[in-house]
């Protein structure tokens, strides 16, 4: 079996030993000044308090096990130290295990930044940082809870100041944690998959050039083009090119551009497409996930594809660009080990066809892959230095194989995980 670094390892990934402790603030609005709430970092991970709830009208108890929460009706129960847990009789997941310190129950950064967003569309908004009440559910319920009390605001390192809410209502039964709760605020969607595609270089960066001319840029547009259209006729897809023409777009851009057409919604992976380059001997494909690299060949790749920031006419600075390391989410285990996955099924249908050596799945600090909130992955298709394989990459019919190969990596990977990335399962 692989072995997956930890959370605290991806600080390893060139960032100065100050940021680890970073993370921004939680900050909740309710129809008057926003309380504000510190990270705190003790498992590697951003976190709040759960007791910050009550700053949105929820009551709060805490249960030996975890916490239980009423929220505009409906009822929530979290057991410390895992990433499940229930909204009514649903069970629910989490990017990070919600845990217990100090007598404090912390749920993760993701539960507040997307998942009550996405729970409550029509209540809650994340704007510009802090995660508002709308004005129409204050009308509605007073503090946008049934039965919650107005909470002052609060500071502090993690657990927050916060006037005591109403008697919660009563516990469930130790052991089952189902509760029985008011119908949710909405109806449950059935929601596409979402699969944003990512055809590297382009514009003025051409990627690496063959010996027989042919550019990366161009390749795997064609590739990625191929895979959306195969995608969309499949159905049950919805389906984003970062780029869809000759043009560059940064790398920072690409997981933002993949956050937004995420959309908060848990069935979402990002898939970006490159053809590699080495010594001209070098041959074969090989599937990269955000993490720490641990050979010199997983470093020299990972170089490669990041110096196309150099192309870009306003690059951020040192300093922001690390900070965004962290800010942009500590990448947890949930989408380490599902990044995993995906490349591991990639690479599997790859070699059905691929006359090239499988070089296996890999791992690297690839800018382009920070910050994506969903499964991502980088596929080296071949190596575009070597003579044979260049010609390959040219090959229209070679092309439309990866394409397919590619869409059935996708629709292996969403059935294999159905249980986890499902609207009932992790919104």
């Amino acid at each position: 079996m692989r072995r997956l670094l930890p959370l605290a390892a991806l600080v390893a990934l060139g960032l100065p030993a100050g940021l680890a402790a970073q993370a921004p603030e939680l900050r909740i609005a309710a129809g008057g000044a926003p309380a504000t709430f510190a990270a705190a970092l003790h498992r590697g991970y951003p976190a709040y308090p759960a007791s910050a709830l009550r700053s949105l009208g929820a009551e709060v108890a805490s249960e030996p096990r975890g916490a239980r929460v009423v929220l505009f009706g409906d009822t929530l129960v979290f057991d410390a130290r895992s990433p499940f847990f229930l909204d009514g009789a649903r069970v629910q997941q989490l990017v990070a295990p919600v845990y217990l310190e100090g007598g404090i129950v912390y749920l993760p950064h993701q539960f507040f930044a997307e998942w009550l967003p996405a729970r409550y569309p029509r209540r809650l908004q994340l704007r510009e940082g802090v995660l508002r009440v709308e004005p129409a559910a204050v009308a509605a319920n007073g503090q946008g809870s049934a039965g919650g009390t107005k909470a002052a605001p609060a500071t502090g390192a993690g657990a927050g100041k916060t006037t005591p809410s109403a008697a919660p209502a009563p516990a469930a039964p130790a052991g089952n944690g189902a509760g029985k709760a008011a119908a949710p605020s909405r109806a449950p969607e059935k929601e596409k998959r979402v699969v944003i595609i990512d055809p590297g270089h382009g514009g003025k960066d051409p990627g690496k050039v063959g010996p027989n001319g042919i550019r990366e840029k161009d390749v795997v547009l064609k590739v990625a083009t191929s895979l959306a259209a195969i995608l969309r006729e499949r159905g049950g897809y919805e389906v984003h090119l970062t780029r869809s023409r000759d043009t560059l777009i940064a790398l920072a851009d690409r997981p933002r551009l993949a956050n937004r057409w995420k959309a908060g919604r848990p069935a979402a992976l990002f898939l970006s497409i490159h053809a590699n380059a080495g010594p001209s001997a070098a041959r074969g494909f090989e599937t990269f996930f955000l993490s720490e690299a641990r050979t010199e060949d997983e470093r020299r790749v990972a170089e490669m594809e990041n110096a196309a920031i150099e192309y870009e006419d306003e690059r951020p600075s040192a300093g922001l660009d690390d900070r965004d390391w962290i800010l942009n989410n500590l990448r947890n285990d949930f989408y380490l080990r599902a990044s995993n996955d995906l490349a591991e099924v990639i690479q599997g249908r790859l070699q059905g066809f691929h006359p090239g050596p499988n070089r296996g799945v890999k791992q690297a600090g690839f800018r382009v892959l920070v910050g994506a909130f969903m499964p991502a992955v980088l596929v080296e298709l071949a190596f575009i230095s070597n003579r044979e394989e260049a010609k390959l990459l040219g090959d229209a019919a070679f092309q439309r194989r990866v394409a397919g190969a590619l869409a059935d990596a996708v629709d292996r990977f969403f059935a294999s995980h159905e249980h986890l990335l499902t609207a009932e399962g992790a919104r």
